[in-house]
């Protein structure tokens, strides 16, 4: 958890609507800081853990001001923040978004996601391919979307590596001659990988056909977020099955993926040269070969799309206000608990945890 900075950046520290709304975000973290330090942190009673739950909410607010990629959204949550009329509006506004912008894009992933067994780092069932014409031929014919398909189109137009580090998917060289007979030939021998399909939007983040009420009203207000931001055309072009359009999958190797779905990387993109990103993390010990690396993002063939800079901008928005706010801590540190199955405490100690479960189911659609 990192306090905000003194100031918006540059871009929008002009802006009188935005700045009057982050000042407002400073005074009540100030206020929050002030009330813990004088509680100290020796004893964490119910108290003290609503209060640093407070300042996880009002620094996500904060912090949105600094990365939310478009003014349409940074319009509307200066609004949204000048419209409060108390300091607890101003909290359940940050919880808000905590639970249906950050939760969702972090709940169920990083390697605990349905998909991210045999089904996203398997994807071949047929016998070995002679040729790389025959493998792709195979690979890109028509078919329903799903993750299986969106795994082998993402790896054809990806050209069987991982877009980051660039280093050869084991399995493909397994099942093509001709593309291992290249690569054995290289000398020094090349490295090779366990590659995964990530989402960047998650699979569960649209649903298409019959669904509960609840699930409706989960989906809703989870699209209205991006309605708030200026992207009510994301929802159309990911509904349904098209979740796993290329737009919105890469092909990375297998430590790469569960970092970037628990949000712990992301990319930056450069401006100077269209899909051209900066890997960004938040522990670079975990990545040191290529955290701060710049890379492009190529399609092996024209008529196969590359990944959306949009999606990856509001990744990029949601890991970072995550990181720093100490919403994404706040979110691993109660689903370890849930998923440890601790019994909750009849003094009321746990009324944190039972909060948050409860909440997730919402999230969920429940």
């Amino acid at each position: 958890m990192t306090s905000l900075p003194s100031d918006l950046p540059k871009a929008s520290g002009n802006t009188p609507g935005y700045v009057s709304a982050y000042k407002t975000c400073l005074r009540i973290e100030s206020a929050l800081e002030t009330e813990l330090s004088n509680d100290g942190t020796e004893k964490k009673d119910a108290r003290v853990r609503q209060s640093e739950t407070h300042l996880v909410y009002i620094r996500i607010l904060g912090y949105l001001l600094h990365f939310i990629p478009s003014r349409t959204g940074l319009d509307c949550l200066a609004r949204e923040i000048e419209e409060c009329t108390s300091d607890d509006d101003l909290l359940q506004l940050g919880q808000m978004y905590c639970d249906q912008f950050l939760r969702p894009f972090k709940s169920n992933r990083g390697g605990r996601s349905s998909t991210s067994s045999s089904s996203s780092t398997s994807p071949i069932s047929r016998p070995s391919f002679r040729t790389l014409d025959d493998m792709v031929t195979e690979y890109l014919e028509d078919a329903p979307e799903s993750h299986f398909t969106a795994r082998k189109k993402a790896l054809v137009r990806d050209g069987f590596r991982c877009l980051v580090s660039g280093v050869y998917d084991h399995l493909m060289l397994k099942n093509n001659r001709e593309l291992s007979t290249k690569f054995y030939a290289q000398t020094p021998q090349p490295e090779r990988t366990i590659t995964k399909c990530a989402h960047i939007f998650p699979e569960p983040m649209n649903r298409d056909g019959p669904l509960r009420m609840e699930e409706r009203e989960h989906d809703y207000a989870l699209w209205a977020i991006m309605n708030r931001f200026g992207y009510s055309e994301i929802q159309d072009e990911l509904k349904g099955a098209n979740i796993h359009l290329l737009e919105n999958v890469m092909t990375l190797r297998l430590e790469l993926c569960i970092a970037f779905e628990s949000m712990d990387i992301w990319f930056v993109a450069t401006q100077d040269k269209p899909n051209e990103y900066w890997v960004r993390t938040a522990f670079p010990e975990l990545i040191p070969n290529y955290a701060d690396t710049l890379v492009t993002f190529e399609a092996s063939r024209p008529d196969l799309p590359v990944p959306s800079p949009l999606y990856l901008a509001v990744h990029a928005a949601c890991a970072q206000v995550g990181w720093l706010s100490g919403a994404t801590d706040m979110i691993e540190r109660l689903e370890m608990k849930m998923e440890e199955g601790l019994v909750l405490s009849p003094s009321g100690d746990s009324a944190e945890l039972l909060n948050h479960a409860l909440r997730g189911l919402k999230v969920a659609g429940y």
